[in-house]
């Protein structure tokens, strides 16, 4: 009977491990080459190209961080929206973010100002990075508070008239059960009913027995 020493459980382990992690990062390397693009875009120069017709530009490419196959198949359309796409590398990944001009006061950030501090402190130290500029940036739609405030007293609106319905509904069948008022049995025996004749109409009164 063969006997497995823990150090070499613990080798294959790791081995299996290493393994498992070359798997999946090939995996995921094959679906990125299999990635559909989600905008359509066309280089026009080294440094100028089209986002679905709209109008960008190449403005800092720090040691040659811009991989245009690459930015083609990361780009969202959500990007449209920001006047600048900064791209960084971490570990063979390319990852975009976003940043708006300063003066875009309908927006809460983030402000290309800031452009420095994310550079230093959430890009990995010597690494690659590029910055786009979008030249034809789309506005930002924000709800009015005008908007938001209708739409809540609205829906409060409507659901104390769905509350007073249901009230209205749950009480329209409910009535005061009415119960007649009827003498002890043990004196219902001196009780007989008899009939009185007025203006053609009989009439019953309830009167004692003197038996």
């Amino acid at each position: 009977m063969a006997i497995i020493l823990p150090s070499t459980t613990r080798l294959l382990s790791e081995r299996r491990d290493t393994l498992d992690r070359k798997t999946l990062d090939e995996l995921v390397a094959q679906q990125d080459e299999n990635r559909k693009p989600l905008a359509r875009i066309n280089r026009v120069s080294e440094t100028a190209f089209l986002i679905n017709d709209h109008q960008y530009e190449l403005d800092t490419n720090h040691t040659d961080g811009f991989d245009f196959d690459e930015f083609v198949r990361r780009y969202n359309p959500a990007f449209s929206q920001y006047d600048y796409i900064v791209g960084d590398w971490g570990y063979g990944k390319l990852r975009l973010r976003g940043f708006f001009n300063d003066d875009r006061t309908e927006t809460s950030g983030p402000f290309i100002s800031a452009l420095n501090d994310y550079i230093l402190e959430d890009v990995n130290f010597g690494a690659a990075y590029f910055v786009v500029h979008n030249l034809e940036a789309r506005p930002v739609i924000k709800k009015s508070r005008n908007t938001r405030s209708n739409h809540r007293s609205n829906r409060s609106h409507n659901s104390r008239n769905r509350s007073a319905h249901r009230n209205h509904r749950n009480h329209a069948f409910e009535g005061k059960k009415v119960t007649a008022h009827k003498p002890p049995i043990e004196k219902r025996h001196n009780m007989v009913v008899k009939a009185e004749e007025k203006s053609k109409k009989h009439h019953f009164i309830i009167r004692e027995s003197k038996n």
